[in-house]
């Protein structure tokens, strides 16, 4: 742009040459500066042609505006090439012309390139709020991801306390009791004679398991696998039990030892399978053979 605007001043100096000259006595000279001085106008603004030309070819974002002030200029060349009379006061009026074509495109080239500049800086900060936005939803992509990570390993950590918070049993004893006339008891074998079943275990101190109530089952099922009419038969929670026992539980060993009562009628010889839970968990077993 600077390289189009250079040719003002020497277009001014072209005018101020001609008027010099219009003052001259002797018509054969300034009828040959005449044309002397429209040839090297005419030059001028060749030379600004072809570079209006070849910028308009590198900056295709040149507004119409701007390219109509370029056609004027190619116009005025024109007009200055068919001048082919001495014609002082015209072509003064065209080194005008040409002055004021120059100043008015120099105004809209500065402003065409100043809005480019804006335009670009504004390309820029979008494109710098989109590579934010962009990090920012791979940042909350990450925090997601790590979220969910802390979820499912806070998961896997509660189910880990929660087995190793489970409450364990010792092994089961059982014995088969016979009631005597004086109310006491004495162990037998033979299922005719049986008035109660003897079951004993403890519940194993834990330090991670959580304080408070906790229910104990205790069933007892014939080789059938039903379960034996007992005094404190019932069911709950899905489970037939001869006994309930409530406990409070502190982390500390539990001794429970249940008597319960059987009618020798429902007694038969065979096999009987002793479970004990603990809520609905299953924590131990034992069996008892009976002829």
């Amino acid at each position: 742009m600077k390289k189009i605007f250079k040719y003002s001043p020497i277009i001014l100096l072209v005018s101020l040459i001609i008027f010099s000259f219009k003052s001259h006595n002797n018509k054969s000279e300034l009828e040959d500066e005449f044309f002397k001085e429209k040839k090297l106008l005419q030059k001028e603004l060749d030379k600004i042609v072809v570079d209006y030309k070849e910028m308009t070819t590198k900056k295709k974002w040149l507004t119409k505006r701007v390219v109509n002030g370029m056609n004027k200029i190619i116009a005025l060349k024109d007009s200055v090439e068919q001048m082919k009379k001495v014609n002082y006061d015209l072509l003064f009026k065209y080194s005008l012309k040409v002055t004021k074509l120059e100043r008015e495109n120099r105004k809209l080239f500065l402003k065409v390139e100043s809005l480019r500049e804006q335009n670009k800086k504004l390309r820029n900060e979008n494109q710098f709020t989109k590579n934010k936005l962009r990090q920012g939803e791979e940042s909350y992509k990450s925090l997601l991801a790590t979220n969910k990570k802390l979820i499912s390993e806070e998961k896997t950590l509660k189910e880990k306390i929660g087995i190793a918070g489970a409450l364990e049993i010792s092994s089961v004893k059982v014995e088969a009791l016979k009631e005597r006339s004086n109310g006491k008891y004495t162990t037998t074998s033979k299922s005719k004679k049986i008035d109660a079943f003897k079951v004993k275990f403890d519940i194993l101190p834990n330090d991670l398991a959580s304080i408070g109530n906790r229910e104990v089952y205790i069933q007892i099922l014939d080789d059938h696998n039903n379960t034996v009419p007992s005094e404190r038969s019932g069911s709950k929670n899905e489970i037939s039990y001869n006994d309930l026992i409530n406990i409070d539980y502190d982390r500390e060993k539990v001794s429970i030892v249940s008597l319960i009562s059987v009618d020798r009628a429902y007694m038969y010889k065979g096999k009987y399978l002793i479970n004990v839970y603990i809520g609905k968990r299953k924590v131990g077993k034992s069996s008892i053979s009976l002829r």
